[in-house]
C-alpha cells in the first residue's frame, strides 16, 4: 500500500541572530487592517513508567520567578488490541484521529486505487467511528467519492456539527460531517481552484489548521503553476468558521515557505514553517494587532507548533539530528509572548534542549504526537531501541509526560512510559502514525501504519 509524500520545494536561506532567533516585524499596515476585525476571532482578540526530576536553574523568559508545575506521577498502559473492521481486516494506513463526544473518529485508506507513476496508491478517505476504548463501532468508505482522484493528506478538526475534513493539499477544499461520519452538505473550496494550464494565478500548495473559539485557522502555501525547483511559496494565514465563511481576510506571513504548521490555545496562534533550511515563526498573542516573525534555531529541522496550556502558552517541538554541538533526539522550547526560547540561565543554543534523554529510543515517527491536558504536555512517538536489557532492537513506543512551568521546557519534570507493539512486534512499517485522543478518565493512544492499528488504553495519576 503506497502514499505519496507530496512535492516540497525548499528555497532561500536567512541567517539567524543570537540563540537562533531573529525578529522580522511585520508592516504597521497589517496591524492597522487586522486590529479592528480580529477583536472576537482570536488572534488579536501495561509495563510500569519512570519519573525524574530535572533540576538545573531556569530562567522564566518574561517572568520574573519559577513556577513549580503540576506532574504526572505515573502512566500505566494497558494491553494493545488490534482494531480491525467488522469483517476482521485490518485497518490500514492511518492518517488522522480526533474525539467527537465519547466516540473517536479515524480516518484511515480506502479500499479504493489508482496507479501513479507504476505503483498502486490508496487515498485515505476511509472513516471509522470506535468508542472510547477503541472498539469498532462502525465505518465507511468514500473511496473517491470526497474528491475525485485526489491522493494527498486531510486534515480533521472538530466543529459544532461534527467534524470537518479539509485537504493537506494540495488544494483547499472543506467537507463536513457529522458525529457519525455522514457528510453535510456539499463540499466547498476555501480558496478558488486554479487550473493546470495557469501561469498567472497563485495555487495552494500546503494547508495546515487549527481550531479557535469560533472557526480555525488555516495556513496555506501558494504558488504560480507549473511547479519546478525554483518554484518559490509564499505563506497566509486565514481564519474561516466552520461552514468555510472567512472570518478575516487572508494575509501574507511569509514570501517564502514550505511545511507550514499551526497551533492555537485561548486566541494565541502560533504558526511554523521552513524558510529554506531556517525554521521561522509567527507568533500572534491574543490582543496584538499583528503577529512577530522570528526565526528559531532547530539547525534545519521542521518545527512542530504546540499549545501548553489552554490559556496561551505556546512551544515549539522538533527532531534533531546529532551534531558537534547537540546529540540530538526530540528537542523543545517553550516560547514568551514574542516568540522568543525560553532557556536555563546562560544557555544561548537551542539544540541542548532535549526532551528524549530518557526515552532510550531513537524517534523515527515522521511527526511527533502532541496535547495538552492539564498543565502538562502529552508526548508520543515511536523510536528504535529495546525495551529491556538483553532484548533485540526493535521499535518502542514512548508516550512522556512533561510540566509546564515558567522555566525552560527541558528542566521540567517528566514521567516516561515504553511500551511493546502489539504481540511482542519488533518493527512497525514504513509510515508510523500515532494519535493521542484524550477523555475525561483516559486517554486512546492510536499507533497505526500501512498494515494494521492497535489501540493502547492509557491511564494516569
Amino acid at each position: 500500500m503506497s502514499f505519496p509524500a507530496l512535492p516540497r520545494q525548499w528555497a532561500g536561506l536567512r541567517a539567524q541572530g543570537p540563540a537562533g532567533l531573529l525578529a522580522y516585524p511585520l508592516l504597521p499596515l497589517l496591524s492597522l487592517m487586522l486590529a479592528a476585525m480580529l477583536g472576537g476571532c482570536g488572534g488579536g482578540g501495561g509495563s510500569a513508567s519512570s519519573s525524574s526530576p530535572n533540576s538545573q536553574t531556569s530562567s522564566g523568559g518574561d517572568s520574573t520567578s519559577l513556577t513549580t508545575p503540576a506532574s504526572t506521577i505515573s502512566i500505566t498502559a494497558g494491553s494493545p488490541a488490534l482494531v480491525t473492521l467488522a469483517g476482521g481486516a485490518a485497518l490500514q494506513g492511518l492518517g488522522e484521529a480526533l474525539v467527537v463526544g465519547e466516540h473517536v473518529m479515524v480516518l484511515s485508506a480506502s479500499d479504493a486505487e489508482i496507479t501513479l507513476n507504476k505503483k498502486i496508491v490508496h487515498p485515505r478517505t476511509r472513516l471509522s467511528v470506535l468508542d472510547k476504548n477503541g472498539a469498532l463501532i462502525s465505518s465507511v468508505d468514500y473511496g473517491f467519492k470526497l474528491a475525485d482522484g485526489y491522493v494527498g493528506e486531510w486534515l480533521l478538526l472538530p466543529s459544532t456539527d461534527g467534524f470537518v475534513m479539509l485537504q493537506a493539499g494540495p488544494g483547499t477544499r472543506m467537507l463536513q460531517f457529522d458525529a457519525q461520519a455522514r457528510q453535510i452538505g456539499a463540499a466547498l473550496d476555501l480558496y478558488p481552484t486554479v487550473a493546470a494550464s495557469s501561469t498567472t494565478e497563485l495555487a495552494a500548495a500546503e494547508n495546515a489548521a487549527a481550531v479557535d473559539g469560533n472557526g480555525f485557522w488555516l495556513a496555506t502555501t501558494f504558488s504560480l503553476l507549473p511547479i519546478n525547483d525554483k518554484t518559490q511559496y509564499l505563506l497566509k494565514l486565514c481564519k474561516y468558521d466552520f461552514t468555510g465563511r472567512q472570518l478575516t481576510p487572508p494575509f501574507q506571513i511569509a514570501s517564502s515557505a514550505v511545511r507550514p504548521r499551526v497551533a492555537t490555545s485561548d486566541g494565541t496562534v502560533l504558526t511554523t514553517w521552513l524558510d529554506g533550511s531556517t525554521a521561522m515563526l509567527a507568533m500572534w498573542p491574543r490582543g496584538l494587532g499583528a503577529p512577530v516573525v522570528r526565526s528559531l534555531g532547530t539547525s534545519g529541522a521542521e518545527p512542530q507548533p504546540v499549545a501548553l496550556d489552554s490559556k496561551g502558552k505556546m512551544g515549539a517541538i522538533w527532531n534533531g539530528k546529532a551534531s558537534f554541538t547537540s546529540p540530538g533526539g526530540v528537542l523543545g522550547v517553550a516560547l514568551d509572548k514574542s516568540g522568543v526560547a525560553v532557556l536555563p540561565t546562560g544557555r544561548t543554543e537551542l539544540g541542548l534542549e532535549i526532551l528524549s534523554t530518557q526515552w532510550a529510543a531513537s524517534g523515527r515517527a515522521p511527526t511527533i504526537d502532541a496535547r495538552q491536558l492539564q498543565g502538562r504536555l502529552l508526548l508520543a512517538d515511536v523510536g528504535v531501541g529495546t525495551y529491556s536489557s538483553g532484548d533485540p532492537q526493535g521499535d518502542v513506543i514512548v508516550v512522556a509526560d512533561y510540566g509546564i512551568g515558567t522555566a525552560a521546557l527541558s528542566a521540567q519534570k517528566s514521567t516516561i512510559q515504553r511500551m511493546r507493539l502489539y504481540g511482542g512486534s519488533l518493527t512497525m512499517g514504513n509510515f508510523p502514525v500515532l494519535r493521542q485522543l484524550i477523555f475525561a478518565d483516559h486517554t486512546l493512544l492510536l499507533v497505526g501504519d500501512e498494515y494494521h492499528l492497535e489501540a493502547f488504553r492509557i491511564t494516569r495519576q
